[in-house]
């Protein structure tokens, strides 16, 4: 049966119910969605290194002379280690591996083994650990090698992905025919398949492939973003603020602090746009801990005392509660009397959503906060006037529009919390206003940040426990919820809670994943924000928003593996009281030159601007990028550290495309068409 891109990836031969529940719960929906899992590297079977290299991963072929299986318990779990002993070039060498008993066979039935891995000379003898084992049917010219998705492995990725093309019609194309010409760009299932499975391993062809997906993402977001701004970019005012000394003052008693400059400045920034002829366009930027989001709740007051409503979209539930929570304290009832505030998320109970519906639809909620959850249509409001968008670079162009047709020439303040590299500010939001919070709040200490060498590793967790022990609370980032096959020098939270259980034994100690519910990582967060838990352990699901104000100690492991932006961000977790605050960072075993530099830099400023910029100028973004989130902003393939040019290229071919139709062909004039019935449902008198 002949298959299309935008088949369910269902009907690939080889996706049973449990591979479909995990593939949906992963984003991956078609068969598309599949192929653009890329390779994350190839193994080139025609080049297997006859000399050993310390640390460095090769491809090695290998004779084998002995294996022995011994099984031994360790921390009340039974282990299995499998050695194999084998010559590489008459030089003998060791394998191990952890916990995969089933290899044995394997090894005594096979005289010559092909292995992917690093080797280190441990008691003078060459040693790789769990390295890559490939069998008779991997022995292609060239093996493309997938990172897993969930228990989805390698090798079964590769022989599904085979399946798809082998039943793929070279038909479809979505790229106008100017950028095909213009590029030279291939067929898509040609190019394809050149992607997952090359003849001939050369790097530069494979990457002129994968550029025709890399324009193709950019060019879809551009089209939708130029349209919508072009229809956006002079929409006059229909909605009229209180702006008055009284209301000022209001908004003055609602905090508990006086404002910094930045802060000032960003309110008058706010307030000129309120009074202008147009409707507001503007960004905030905040650095980490700036408090950004107090000029967010200002705007919303603004627009309360106006008789408007006003919504905050942010994008994790975990944020969406977090500034539910700040605001309902800024909101008090006795400087705000009658204000009603509330919290509309896809965990919300269904009578509850149900009253909020209702309450947003005849106007007797003010204010309401979210997630995406906000943006299905069955929510609508009464006299919705001011929209909030916090982490603007978390959204796709579509999501951020859908706020506009609730309301009728809403005022907007989109707000990022990352700041961004002034190339990329102006590439992105050139038609925003922007204002900048880089100050921190009176009494913030500046953080100190540390480089731990992996030796003293043990060394430091019992000396952190002792810190515990005296009141104080620690994060712990670990980059990988569990062991990955290509990424073995990676920790992850499933191998190291055994050890940090035993460490922090008699300590309250909680662990949040991206895997858990809503609910589950709320309990845990509560309970650390209470004290009944002293350490938390987590992936970067804590990067952005969390706020526990006596929390002073962060802990990222691999740290060299982040990007400089992301580590940044995660150090912004503590230093937001008035205590002194210490971020400590573990290297990885064998850290790059680029390592070293990102480390240093993040050890050496706290000034997020002045990062963003060198992270930009590194380009490196750590494999981390790839595996917990992407940079600025969710593209599945490009990135704009990586692919800034092409993204400029693409800016401008959009202009010239939405210019001259003639150049659109049925796929682009059908996505316009889309844009433009939504906005032909907005009217603004």
């Amino acid at each position: 049966m002949d298959l299309k891109l935008d088949s369910s990836i269902s009907l690939i031969k080889g996706v049973g119910k449990k591979y479909l529940q995990v593939f949906h719960k992963n984003g991956i929906l078609t068969v598309l969605d599949l192929l653009l899992h890329f390779p994350i590297f190839y193994v080139d079977f025609t080049t297997p290194s006859p000399v050993i290299e310390a640390g460095e991963k090769k491809l090695y072929l290998l004779e084998v002379l002995q294996t022995r299986l011994s099984r031994i318990f360790r921390s009340r779990r039974k282990i299995s280690i499998l050695r194999v002993k084998a010559r590489i070039s008459n030089r003998e060498v060791y394998l191990v591996f952890f916990n995969k008993p089933y290899l044995e066979e394997f090894f005594k039935t096979a005289q010559n083994v092909y292995i992917y891995g690093q080797f280190e000379l441990k008691d003078k003898k060459w040693q790789a650990n769990t390295p890559m084992v490939f069998t008779d049917s991997d022995l292609k010219p060239v093996l493309p090698v997938y990172s897993k998705i969930s228990v989805i492995k390698s090798g079964t990725l590769r022989n599904l992905v085979e399946a798809a093309l082998e039943n793929l019609p070279d038909t479809y194309e979505a790229l106008p025919g100017y950028s095909l010409r213009k590029y030279s760009f291939p067929g898509i299932v040609e190019a394809l398949k050149g992607i997952h499975f090359p003849s001939e391993y050369r790097v530069e062809e494979i990457d002129v492939l994968k550029k025709r997906f890399i324009y193709g993402e950019f060019l879809f977001f551009q089209l939708e973003l130029q349209y919508i701004r072009n229809f956006f970019r002079q929409v006059k005012r229909v909605n009229f603020y209180k702006i008055t000394r009284e209301v000022k003052k209001v908004a003055a008693r609602s905090l508990d602090f006086d404002l910094t400059p930045d802060q000032k400045r960003a309110c008058r920034d706010m307030l000129k746009d309120l009074e202008g002829e147009y409707t507001m366009q503007r960004l905030l930027q905040g650095d980490v801990g700036s408090g950004k989001t107090v000029v967010a709740f200002i705007a919303l007051m603004f627009a309360r005392v106006s008789g408007l409503q006003g919504a905050f979209l942010a994008p994790t539930e975990i944020l969406a509660h977090q500034h539910f929570d700040n605001a309902s304290a800024f909101f008090s009832p006795d400087i705000h009397p009658g204000a009603r505030i509330e919290l509309l998320t896809g965990s919300t109970p269904a009578r509850k959503r149900k009253e909020i519906l209702a309450g947003l639809r005849e106007g007797a909620i003010d204010i309401v906060f979210g997630t995406h959850a906000l943006l299905t249509e069955d929510v609508r409001f009464c006299r919705l006037g001011m929209v909030i968008i916090d982490e603007q670079h978390r959204f796709g162009v579509s999501q951020r529009a859908a706020l506009y047709y609730k309301g009728h020439a809403v005022d907007l303040l989109v707000t990022t919390a990352t700041p961004i590299p002034r190339t990329m500010l102006l590439s992105l939001y050139n038609d925003l206003a922007v204002s900048v919070i880089k100050t921190k709040p009176s009494g913030r200490l500046p953080i100190h940040t540390r480089i731990i060498p992996p030796e003293r590793r043990d060394h430091f967790y019992k000396w952190l426990r002792k810190k515990i022990e005296g009141g104080e609370k620690a994060y712990i980032i670990l980059p990988l919820i569990e062991k990955s096959e290509a990424f073995t020098e990676l920790r992850d939270i499933e191998t190291e809670s055994v050890y940090f259980r035993d460490i922090f034994e008699g300590i309250g100690i909680g662990i949040v994943t991206g895997r858990m519910s809503q609910g589950e990582k709320d309990t845990i967060l509560d309970d650390f924000a209470a004290g009944k838990i002293r350490v938390l352990v987590a992936t970067t699901v804590i990067e952005v928003g969390i706020d526990v104000r006596d929390a002073t100690l962060m802990v990222i492991e691999n740290a060299d593996r982040y990007g400089l932006s992301q580590l940044h961000q995660l150090r912004g977790r503590v230093g937001r009281g008035n205590a002194q605050s210490y971020c400590y960072l573990f290297p990885s075993p064998k850290i790059t030159g680029k390592g070293k530099k990102r480390l240093s830099t993040i050890a050496a400023s706290e000034d997020g601007f002045k990062i963003a910029e060198i992270d930009l100028k590194i380009r490196g973004g750590g494999i981390i990028a790839g595996l917990e989130q992407t940079g600025y902003l969710d593209f599945k393939i490009g990135n704009l550290r990586d692919h800034m040019e092409i993204y400029k290229e693409v800016q401008k071919d959009v202009v010239v495309i939405l210019e001259d139709e003639s150049l659109q062909n049925e796929f682009i004039k059908g996505l316009l068409q889309g844009v433009r019935e939504k906005l032909k449902t907005i009217h603004f008198s």
